[in-house]
């Protein structure tokens, strides 16, 4: 007996009959358990998922204390930048207090003495306020760009050490 395209009746029972079988056994297989096998698989899984949580739990708390010693150290060394160019600030300011009073100093001296020479005298004591206010200027912006660029690098570090951490 064949149909139209060539099947037999014989194959289309033979098939069946297998998928059937297989269907049994698969059945058979992910059939509910009891209720007190089920409680106990569950409980096993309930254990396995708590461990993984305290053991989640522990690496974040151990991260943790990691990136905040970084954040320490790179925020110590921010400081430490950050006072090396006040220091040069005030340096600088104090150089260019004492210059400017020992200038303004000359020019009393100068003027009580000859006029031609007051005229002189003040423009010199200009002038040497003047070097004095641009020599303090550029090391207060040399130290500024090495400040930033110190801010920038340890930034950097600290971020990167952090992303270490992270990827542990």
């Amino acid at each position: 007996m064949s149909g139209k395209n060539g099947l037999d009746v014989k194959d289309f029972l033979i098939g069946g009959l297998i998928g059937g079988i297989v269907g049994s056994v698969t059945a058979l297989l992910l059939a509910p358990k009891s209720g007190k096998e089920l409680r106990g698989d569950l409980n096993e899984q309930v254990d396995v998922l708590k461990e993984k949580g305290s053991e989640w739990k522990d690496i974040a708390y151990e991260k943790g204390i990691e990136i905040g010693n970084v954040a320490k150290d790179k925020s110590s060394q921010l400081k430490d930048s950050a006072n090396d160019f006040v220091g040069v600030v005030k340096d600088k300011s104090q150089q260019i207090a004492g210059g400017i009073s020992k200038q303004s100093k000359n020019i009393k001296d100068v003027v009580s003495k000859n006029k031609e020479e007051d005229k002189a005298a003040i423009e010199k004591a200009v002038d040497n306020v003047k070097e004095d206010l641009k020599d303090a200027s550029e090391a207060v912006g040399d130290a500024s760009d090495k400040a930033k660029k110190e801010v920038k690098q340890t930034v950097k570090e600290g971020k990167k050490e952090t992303e270490k951490i992270v990827e542990k």
